[in-house]
């Protein structure tokens, strides 16, 4: 079965998930970390995917064929779903869509900061992004999307939910995982914190570096009855991104606006009340004496289809996965077979 090579390229990986759009269906799908292939230690060095064609043989979604390193520097291989915390290949075919669930109970989401959530054999992997729903307790996140981490068999955790501050930890509830790329790309994000500065910090409730860069603008939604009010309707630009805690500073002075608080659980079940913010597009600057403009990311601009199929999305999250560590640079062919 002869292979036609279909696309390829490379990246630089920031240590989340890289969406890589297809010109056609792809049939096989390799990567190689070609940062961390000569130096020892435990990552992952290559991967491969393996397409419907392949029938029994075909990759299951966030899995695929890991080639690693060992303390030893031996080259071991295993699947990406080896390891609970290890994120692989995802191919998308058609336009994602809320996934057909059966109901996932939850016991428990903490009233921490994080808050970590205790839901029995979830199923779920570093990060995907799942919504809540009927949360006992915590009503003010129900209807909310998060994107989880710290993965166990029976537990996560919320990085974009400081709840330290909320009445009481849920002690009941449903999920469904949801697609991570909406119609529209970038989307629009949940807020779950607002800071008092002189360069304000939102929190989001999931990673926003995946949707947004430094230099975009965004336009925010603040209903009445969450505090600061005053943020409703303004636009700011991105000046920093912290992926690790799913945070974005933008130029807006907030320290003599009210302060952002949830409902509380009572008031959230009579009128669900969410904070948000949109994209509004992005500055450009000009030199005058090289006609070069700069800020400007094609890639990141509102607005374009977020769901351009086929695709393939491989996982990130650090050195045991997908995209590796930041910084790694990542070369990939995605082939389709004659046949």
């Amino acid at each position: 079965m002869p292979f036609t090579i279909l696309y390829g390229d490379s990246f630089v990986s920031d240590g989340t998930a890289k969406k890589i759009l297809l010109p056609g269906n792809a049939d096989y799908f390799k990567f190689v970390n070609q940062t961390q292939t000569p130096l020892a230690g435990t990552t992952c060095i290559a991967g491969e995917w393996y397409g419907a064609k392949f029938g029994a043989g075909a990759t299951a979604v966030n899995d695929g064929t890991r080639w690693r390193k060992a303390a030893s520097n031996a080259v071991l291989i295993d699947t990406f779903q080896t390891a609970v915390a290890s994120n692989g290949f995802t191919y998308v075919a058609t336009t994602p869509v809320i996934e057909a669930q059966n109901a996932a109970a939850i016991t428990a989401i903490t009233a921490a900061t994080p808050a970590v959530v205790t839901q029995a054999a979830h199923g779920y992997s570093n990060g995907d992004i799942i919504q809540f729903y009927g949360t006992t307790g915590m009503l003010q996140i129900s209807g909310l999307n998060f994107q989880i981490s710290g993965v166990t068999a029976n537990s996560y955790t919320l990085v974009g939910l400081a709840a330290a501050g909320f009445a009481a930890p849920a002690t009941a509830g449903f999920t469904r995982r949801i697609s991570k790329f909406l119609a529209v790309d970038p989307q629009f994000l949940f807020i779950t914190a607002v800071s008092k500065a002189t360069q304000m910090v939102v929190t989001f409730s999931v990673d926003p570096s995946a949707y947004y860069v430094v230099g975009m603008k965004m336009e925010f939604s603040i209903p009445f009855g969450l505090g600061m009010t005053e943020l409703n309707s303004l636009t700011g630009t991105i000046l920093s991104i912290n992926a690790a805690t799913y945070q974005m500073t933008f130029d807006i002075n907030s320290t003599a606006f009210t302060t952002f608080v949830f409902p509380v659980s009572a008031q959230a079940a009579l009128t669900p009340l969410f904070a948000t913010a949109a994209p509004a597009g992005a500055s450009t600057k000009r030199d005058p004496n090289t006609f070069v403009e700069t800020g400007y990311n094609f890639q990141y601009q509102a607005f374009k289809t977020g769901q351009f199929t086929p695709y393939m999305v491989l996982g990130g999250g650090g050195a045991g996965n997908a995209t590796g560590a930041i910084g790694d640079v990542i070369n990939y062919i995605a082939y389709k077979l004659e046949n």
